[in-house]
């Protein structure tokens, strides 16, 4: 009879620089968005991400147990206190999953893309020079920016918003004094 064996540790025998997790090649904010033009950015469109989908379709069956209980409760009154008690958690399932099935379909999209793209517009650059600018839009490009993007787009995209939010690098930021004292009461 087999007996139960704990898991095998991790393979610690790789040098440390091989553990690492991949190190960021290209930052957004290095992306200058044009005065005439505002700043947007690609996403795959419905085809592309419903083949990224695939079979995790059936992940979102809970919508359907939601609607038709929804709509049972609103012909049959009865069934109105059910959907109250069991209903708002499936919602909060449903919006889950649907939020985590979206953010996967649209992230395994752009990863999938081979040919160099603008983050922008989509438009394929492929035969193009490193660091110019997009002859569709106008915005200008970089191979590493296009690949950070590829890695991760909501992430870049957040990352880019939340760089703007900064105060630039010459402007001093008043610091105001602490009222706390140490403990050791300097």
């Amino acid at each position: 009879m087999n007996e139960w064996q704990p898991p095998a540790a991790p393979d610690t025998r790789q040098p440390l620089e091989e553990q690492l997790p991949p190190t960021v090649v290209g930052t957004p904010h290095a992306i200058e968005p044009r005065a005439d033009a505002p700043l947007t950015w690609w996403r795959p469109g419905w085809l592309e991400i419903a083949k990224q989908v695939g079979f995790r379709w059936l992940y979102l069956t809970p919508v359907l147990i939601l609607l038709a209980t929804l709509a049972g409760a609103i012909i049959f009154p009865g069934l109105w206190n059910m959907w109250m008690a069991v209903g708002f958690k499936l919602l909060m399932l449903v919006i889950g999953l649907s939020a985590w099935l979206g953010s996967f379909a649209i992230r395994k999209a752009v990863q999938l893309r081979r040919d160099p793209f603008c983050i922008h517009c989509g438009y394929s650059l492929a035969g193009l020079p490193d660091d110019y600018r997009c002859p569709e839009c106008g915005q200008p490009y970089d191979w590493r920016t296009i690949a950070e993007y590829r890695r991760d787009p909501q992430w870049f995209i957040e990352r880019y918003h939340l760089g703007r939010q900064l105060p630039p690098r010459q402007q001093p930021f008043p610091a105001r004094p602490s009222n706390r004292r140490s403990k050791d009461g300097t």
